[in-house]
């Protein structure tokens, strides 16, 4: 007997969303504390660890656009003391990106390549998937104080938020 047969041809098709987050422990954590910094200034890297299927954009924001003291600073004296952040992300190929704003532009969310919260369009771009430990950091930092009105004596302190997004 004779078999009969009909060939059907099926395209199947798929498709997978980027996955972009920190990695489990890579959020960047901690604080600085540093004594005195209105003289000597300071720095601090945190690590940071992407897990990141593709292209990427981190951004930070910053609470206080510098750090804040809560004493009432009077006549000739300064409650907010100005600082830097750095931002330096680094792709499983090699690639990498990094820039460096002051706190004050990051409060006020625009000037700056990575001021405000990730989206597809802002943040600064990471164009390679970055899923393993490469070194990239969020930095902190500021030189001895230079303004014309002394710091007011007390604790300062800031905020900063950093999110992350795939980006197209």
């Amino acid at each position: 007997s004779a078999v009969n047969s009909v060939e059907v041809g099926v395209e199947v098709r798929a498709s997978v969303l980027g996955r972009c987050g920190f990695a489990t422990g890579g959020a960047p954590t901690g604080s600085v504390d540093q004594a005195d910094f209105d003289q000597s200034g300071f720095t601090k890297d945190f690590a940071i660890q992407l897990n990141c299927t593709g292209a990427s954009r981190i951004a930070v924001s910053s609470a206080n656009g510098g750090m804040t003291n809560a004493a009432t600073g009077g006549a000739g004296y300064q409650t907010k003391a100005p600082y830097n952040v750095a931002l330096y992300v680094a792709a499983d190929n090699g690639t990498n990106a990094s820039a460096t704003c002051a706190a004050a532009i990051l409060a006020a969310g625009g000037g700056c390549s990575f001021a405000g919260t990730a989206g597809t369009a802002t943040g600064l771009r990471l164009a390679g998937a970055s899923t393993k430990a490469n070194g990239s950091y969020l930095r902190v930092s500021a030189p001895a104080y230079a303004g014309t009105d002394m710091l007011a004596a007390g604790r300062y302190s800031d905020t900063l938020s950093i999110t992350v997004s795939v980006s197209p």
